[in-house]
């Protein structure tokens, strides 16, 4: 399974992909994935419409012809109508899923956690778009959140969806929209991992964010300083951090 596929930095403008040269998912997820021998993928899910989440997938999709795509709610977006399109063209089944769905996968059990059935939008793509993932593997658990922002954190409280995980992969690049007090409360991870840029023009991840972190006693991880970052989750409950390129070969996030 590989959640998202990076892409270029500027929410959803089509002139942002449709001008970049480099495609992120040719020329870094698909030769990681290939490092690492993979050459097939079960599953891709996609959290949301966003150029820095969406843009690599085509390419992905095209490399490793999973069997599924998981999306969500379709906002009005060329990019993401010519990502199911192609989908479609190359066999892959799209499917939608929503909070409260829950299947089994891979040994482990998947839970999804926003955005809620009830919500919509038929604008532009936005950050409470996002799929809210939940893997529990034995007594341990990710929680993907995507660029969920505190309105969806909000909802997920609300409805009870928030229990204590092993690993949280932190909201929106680590924002100061995203991880209030009380969704970190809720999830109390062991660990937290934040995707973000060396040097990027964002401010990520926010002070604020760094500290609340910090004072739940979290070990926080940040791509920007430790770069490729492998979490090994037990069966038991435990969990392991292998930082840098020598974890080539072992298996994380990215699948087994």
């Amino acid at each position: 399974m590989l959640v998202d596929a990076g892409g270029p930095v500027g929410g959803v403008t089509e002139a942002a992909e449709a001008t970049s040269r480099f495609d992120v998912g040719e020329e870094v997820v698909s030769t990681y994935l290939w490092s690492r021998r993979f050459r097939h993928l079960d599953v891709l899910v996609l959290s949301h419409a966003h150029s820095d989440h969406m843009g690599g997938m085509p390419a992905v999709m095209r490399n490793f012809k999973p069997r599924e795509l998981w999306v969500s709610i379709d906002p009005n977006s060329e990019a993401y109508r010519a990502l199911l399109a192609e989908a479609r063209d190359l066999g892959v089944k799209v499917r939608h899923f929503y909070a409260g769905d829950q299947l089994g996968w891979g040994g482990t059990q998947v839970t999804i956690l926003a955005p809620e059935t009830g919500y919509s939008n038929a604008g532009e793509p936005v950050n409470n778009d996002s799929l809210v993932v939940r893997v529990q593997y034995g007594k341990s658990s990710v929680l993907l959140e995507g660029d969920a922002e505190a309105g969806s954190e909000r909802t997920m409280l609300a409805h009870g969806r928030v229990a204590g995980v092993t690993l949280l992969k932190v909201g929106h690049h680590g924002s100061r929209t995203s991880t209030t007090q009380e969704f970190l409360d809720a999830a109390a991870p062991k660990d937290a991992v934040v995707s973000d840029g060396l040097g990027n023009t964002f401010g990520h991840p926010r002070y604020e964010v760094i500290e609340r972190i910090a004072k739940a006693r979290t070990k926080l991880y940040r791509t920007d300083e430790f770069g490729l970052t492998t979490f090994l989750l037990d069966r038991d409950g435990g969990i392991h951090e292998v930082l840098g390129a020598s974890n080539r070969g072992s298996c994380g996030l990215g699948g087994c």
